[in-house]
């Protein structure tokens, strides 16, 4: 569904396909759609897609970096959840670095036994295990913003540029970063989403209501408009939906601390 289409939608459900003699202008039902586009966004499960893309190594050496750390996503970019490195191989010489190292580690810790004194090596290698993580850990800190669409690495740098040789040559070391992140999904896409249309449709009543509650008048025939039912009817609609959308947003998970 389009824009116009949708306006159209908005004013046959005001107006009763042009049973009633008002309506919200066309300008006005633009702004209804834009604040309800931005909430849902924001708020509902169905308007974004889950994605990967990659950031080459070569941004993260550039000036604006450099000097900000920051690296402006595309607008579509809603939020991002992970930031971590793309490349690199095991120390067993296998191209998968999570499998090449997870490999090294495991056998270090799996294949000793829970017998005897080894139950003090053990706790050795647990210690092992969590001062290897600086050295597996492949995420990177990072902070974003959803209005400026930046992205800030916090932590340490994806790449580095450093200086070869006795020329004070430099060179380029460093890795691809791989960014998952919820992307909007087209407008037109969200347009057919039954209950945007819902909510765009309660905005509009309660929009129409305050309106025509803004002067007293009678239509032509001493007929009195009932502005109050009007938005009631909206706000009803509205509160349907939105507690229609908490429900939906559930988490599947949840961490616990002691």
């Amino acid at each position: 569904m389009t824009e116009a289409d949708l306006i159209q939608e908005v004013k046959d459900e005001i107006s009763h396909s042009c049973s009633l003699p008002y309506n919200l202008n066309d300008q006005e039902i633009k702004r209804i759609i834009k604040r309800a586009r931005a909430y849902f966004y924001d708020n509902y499960q169905y308007a974004v897609e889950d994605k990967i893309f990659v950031l080459t190594k070569d941004l993260f050496s550039t000036p604006s970096f450099r000097a900000t750390r920051q690296i402006l996503l595309p607008s579509c970019v809603r939020s991002v959840w992970d930031v971590r490195q793309v490349s690199g191989s095991g120390l067993t010489g296998t191209p998968d670095k999570d499998f090449g190292d997870s490999k090294l580690l495991g056998s270090e810790l799996m294949l000793s036994p829970f017998v005897g004194d080894n139950l003090v090596y053990r706790t050795v290698l647990y210690s092992f295990f969590d001062l290897a993580k600086a050295y597996l850990l492949e995420s990177f800190a990072f902070n974003y913003n959803k209005n400026t669409k930046r992205l800030t690495i916090n932590g340490r740098d994806p790449s580095r540029t450093t200086t070869t040789g006795g020329t004070g040559s430099t060179q380029i070391d460093g890795v691809d970063v791989g960014v998952r992140a919820y992307i909007d999904i087209p407008e037109e896409s969200l347009y057919d989403d039954e209950l945007f249309v819902r909510y765009v449709l309660a905005e509009a009543k309660i929009n129409i209501g305050r309106l025509l509650g803004t002067f007293e008048y009678n239509l032509p025939g001493g007929v009195r408009i009932n502005a109050t039912n009007i938005q009631g009817l909206g706000t009803t609609e509205k509160a349907e939906i939105l507690a229609q959308i908490k429900d939906e947003n559930t988490p599947s998970w949840f961490l616990q601390w002691n």
